[in-house]
């Protein structure tokens, strides 16, 4: 008999730093057919594309008072293309799909950047995709780390951020504002679906062993299909 299940969705979430990548870069190899890493960057053109006529609905309501920003479009953007990625995935065979900036970040960084509460084409949006990814997305799994290690990886890892060069409170502030976002998102995105929240530990141990835990604690986390 075909299983028809659809994969499990793990979205890796937290602040800049925190070890997302490097987490889900560890985990083939331990998990049998993962599909890890998938994000919201560098997806192809034609899911783009995609995701663009998705949001033009939005885009165009919204122009006829504030009009969106557009580097919030481009977030919705890639957001409603991260949708397709992920469909894709699911039919080359994954049963477990994580998620490295998936929706709770693209929404959290939205909250954080582009919050615009008043605008009722906003709202709407906003909550179209909570809802669609309420439904799709099963475990989300918070990794963390103390606000001067988060601020060390920043300034001295290879991979750009804005913040590369900005004194520790600046940082601290932004990584506060990005947690609480986390935590709005998240709870959102609960009244949706079935999702489960798992805390990883940071440990001491290197990636491999993190994401050994990491499939430990999957395991015991009932499928909610």
């Amino acid at each position: 008999m075909t299983d028809t299940r659809r994969p499990r969705v793990v979205e890796l979430v937290g602040p800049a730093g925190a070890g997302k990548t490097t987490l889900a870069r560890a985990l083939p190899g331990l998990v049998p057919d993962v599909r890890a890493g998938l994000t919201l960057w560098g997806l192809p053109r034609p899911l783009l594309l995609a995701g663009a006529l998705a949001v033009m609905p939005a885009v165009a309501a919204a122009a006829r008072g504030r009009p969106l920003r557009g580097a919030a479009v481009r977030q919705m953007i890639r957001l409603g293309a991260l949708r397709h990625a992920l469909e894709r995935a699911a039919a080359g065979g994954a049963r477990l799909i994580v998620l490295d900036e998936g929706p709770v970040f693209a929404l959290s960084w939205l909250e954080v950047f582009h919050a615009r509460d008043d605008d009722p084409a906003w709202r709407q949006w906003r909550r179209r995709a909570l809802q669609e990814w309420g439904g799709r997305l099963d475990v989300v799994v918070r990794l963390d780390a103390a606000d001067s290690v988060l601020a060390h990886r920043i300034r001295t890892r290879a991979k750009p951020h804005p913040l590369k060069q900005s004194p520790d409170a600046e940082i601290f502030h932004f990584l506060a504002c990005f947690r609480r976002a986390f935590d709005q998102v998240i709870g959102e995105l609960a009244g949706f679906g079935h999702l489960r929240v798992l805390e990883l530990d940071p440990g001491g141990d290197p990636p491999g062993g993190r994401a050994a835990r990491l499939r430990d604690a999957l395991e015991e986390v009932p499928s909610g299909h």
